[in-house]
């Protein structure tokens, strides 16, 4: 679904069900994104919103952030608490952009992320370079390429990602954030249904 057309939660609904449609059973994302969302609903929403997402369905009982799970029931959860937190944050795109950020931070504080972290330091580009291996660590579907147009400015190329590019941003934001980046920017487009890229520079 194009920017801006997020409008209503029947439309909503159909760009679920057609992700979902496509999802393979061999593909996984790690719990430390279920996890993230539910932090997310947490901080801007409370408890009674965690336990209204919850008793909803689809989180996984005895969630490991480390294991691999499938990738419809995240989506599912991703969606209805986009949905709750959309009326507070302005709208269901600002909502997944948001939690797009947190779900960075989630990584950041993983053991995976300790990895990450040791080898770029402080260095935007250095992790701007690592974020294909640091996808590959998060999840088990996909692809992820970067492309440099200026010392602190590139592209980059998304395939068969399932989340929406609103929260795909987000991780990008977060991801430079974790980092100390200044006057990020990062601006995403849909080119088909599973497929986007994003520019995205920033300021030392």
């Amino acid at each position: 679904m194009e920017r801006g057309t997020w409008n209503t939660p029947e439309a909503v609904q159909r760009e679920l069900d057609s992700r979902l449609a496509l999802v393979q059973s061999s593909e996984h994302i790690r719990g430390m994104h279920f996890a993230a969302v539910l932090d997310t609903v947490r901080f801007l929403g409370g408890e009674q919103a965690v336990k209204h997402i919850v008793d909803a369905g689809d989180f996984p009982p005895d969630l490991d952030p480390t294991e691999l799970y499938p990738v419809p029931p995240f989506m599912r959860l991703f969606f209805a608490s986009a949905n709750l937190l959309a009326p507070q944050l302005g709208g269901v795109e600002e909502a997944m952009r948001q939690i797009g950020v947190q779900g960075t931070l989630a990584f950041v504080r993983s053991m995976f992320g300790t990895e990450v972290r040791q080898q770029v330091g402080g260095d935007p580009k250095l992790l701007v370079n690592m974020l294909p291996e640091a996808y590959r660590m998060a999840i088990d579907f996909g692809e992820l390429q970067v492309e440099w147009t200026a010392p602190r400015a590139g592209l980059i190329h998304m395939r068969r990602i399932f989340t929406p590019v609103a929260y795909n941003e987000g991780m990008l934001e977060g991801a430079l954030q974790a980092v100390g980046a200044q006057d990020i920017r990062v601006e995403g487009r849909q080119t088909s249904l599973l497929d986007s890229e994003y520019s995205l520079s920033w300021d030392d």
